[in-house]
């Protein structure tokens, strides 16, 4: 009898695998052709598409690992733009004055009449006097300078449009039997949507001249996500395997929110639920090794196959700032924040190598603001830098699945700069268009947003 060659142990683990991983294998046989030319009985076993007589390594399933890692933080691109709308709205209402009033070096006064004998007038002007020399002004003047400005509770809503666009790339040894594989996994994703809210503001809530605003928000989203992924074999009876993926994001959300300012301090707090229908389609060209034993040669076997699933994203995100003024027209605001992310796949999933899991992200920067005014509207530039950390990361991978992770988030230390342009029209009507682009290891991102809101 021959002796069993070294490279056919491969089939040992494997077989292994197929016996403790049971219905878990054969929910995910989507991934693999049930048979080719000269064998059959083929099913999903660990990373790959294997008879125990001969296999290959499934790129399709280490593609659908990297999209598990995406899909943990697709709802990312939306949290930002969400957390962004809030601050604006909350910078909007702690810049607004009441109707008859302007905002002078920061405080709401009163306009001044034509008359300079008009009680206006006067007040406008003890308004803006230090309090030293406002003791000096005639009582009545005195008195309509400590007048508080009565801004009653009042609704308003707020809608935007977004698009970004980001990019990702890894390579990784193979594991264990697949050590003679080098891998690698590269992801490009389209997200876009609408995103709106209500929200009723409350004035004078704890201090005089603080603000809390109470939201709910709503909208629709989308991420169209392409992955390819390469098994490069050393070995000669392992062929190279390749295969494209193309997934589908997309569904309506819902949330609400709460934010809080008082001078320079501000504070924004939501909640999203994100109801998505998950679409996968790909290709998969199979490196299926010899087994001489057996008679079979090294052979490439095209798979194709896709498949519909539902995702649910739980999101709480929170961020703290401080804006300290620099000039008559420029302001610093450092911020830190937090991203909580729960991502719950249907049943379903598993067929795609994707599970439920959870990610957590802390980030902290600051902005640089300036006022302006452009073609008579009023003009806020805001320039962003901030870095992240994804601190925590857990599932969205069966741990059955003993694919090294090539696309993972946690751990790695990420930046990102921001420009935006807010236009304030009056009326209680802003408009803005923003410019982003992120980077760190393996991933570039670029995108933009533009978007209108309205108040009253």
């Amino acid at each position: 009898m021959c002796p069993l060659r070294a490279e056919y142990l491969w089939a040992a683990p494997i077989l292994l695998a197929g016996i403790f991983l049971g219905s878990t294998a054969q929910a995910q046989n989507a991934l693999c052709p049930t048979s080719f030319p000269g064998q059959t009985g083929i099913s999903f076993q660990g990373s790959s598409c294997t008879n125990n007589i001969t296999g290959a390594y499934s790129n399709a399933a280490l593609a659908s690992q990297s999209l598990g890692e995406l899909s943990e933080s697709s709802t990312g691109e939306a949290t930002k733009t969400t957390m962004a709308s809030i601050a604006e709205r909350r910078t909007a209402e702690a810049q607004a004055c009441p109707a008859g009033y302007t905002r002078v070096n920061g405080t709401c006064t009163p306009i001044p009449s034509a008359s300079r004998f008009a009680p206006e007038a006067a007040d406008a002007t003890a308004m803006a006097m230090p309090d030293e020399l406002l003791s000096f002004a005639p009582p009545l003047t005195r008195a309509a300078a400590k007048r508080p400005v009565v801004e009653p509770p009042h609704w308003a809503v707020w809608a935007q449009t977004y698009g970004d666009y980001e990019r990702l790339s890894g390579q990784s040894p193979g594991l264990g039997e697949f050590s003679v594989l080098a891998l690698n996994v590269t992801s490009t994703a389209w997200t876009g949507g609408v995103l709106g809210g209500a929200d009723y503001t409350f004035r004078n809530v704890a201090f005089g001249g603080d603000g809390l605003l109470l939201g709910v928000l709503t909208g629709y989203e989308s991420s169209h996500i392409s992955l390819s992924a390469s098994s490069i074999s050393s070995d000669p009876t392992s062929p190279n395997g390749f295969s494209t993926e193309k997934a589908q994001l997309s569904g309506p959300a819902l949330g609400a929110y709460a934010s809080y300012f008082n001078g320079g301090f501000s504070t924004d707090l939501a909640f999203k639920v994100e109801f998505y229908d998950l679409n996968l389609s790909y290709t998969d060209l199979l490196g299926f090794q010899s087994n001489p034993a057996f008679g079979v040669p090294p052979t490439s076997v095209p798979f194709s196959g896709g498949g519909t699933t539902q995702l649910n994203n739980y999101t709480t995100s929170g961020n703290l700032n401080y804006r300290v003024p620099t000039g008559m027209t420029t302001w610093v605001e450092p911020t830190a924040g937090f991203e909580y992310a729960v991502s719950d796949y249907a049943s379903g999933a598993d067929q795609f190598g994707l599970a439920s899991g959870t990610l957590l992200r802390l980030q902290g920067g600051g902005r640089f603001g300036f006022e302006g005014v452009w073609n008579g509207v009023r003009v806020t530039t805001v320039a962003t830098g901030l870095v992240y950390d994804d601190v925590q990361v857990t599932g969205g991978v069966l741990a059955s699945s003993p694919n090294p992770l090539i696309l993972p988030d946690e751990g790695k230390l990420r930046g990102e700069g921001i420009l935006a342009l807010n236009f304030y029209h009056g009326s209680g009507v802003t408009s803005f268009v923003q410019a982003d682009i992120q980077g760190g290891q393996g991933l570039f991102g670029a995108g933009g947003k533009l978007g209108v809101r309205a108040a009253w």
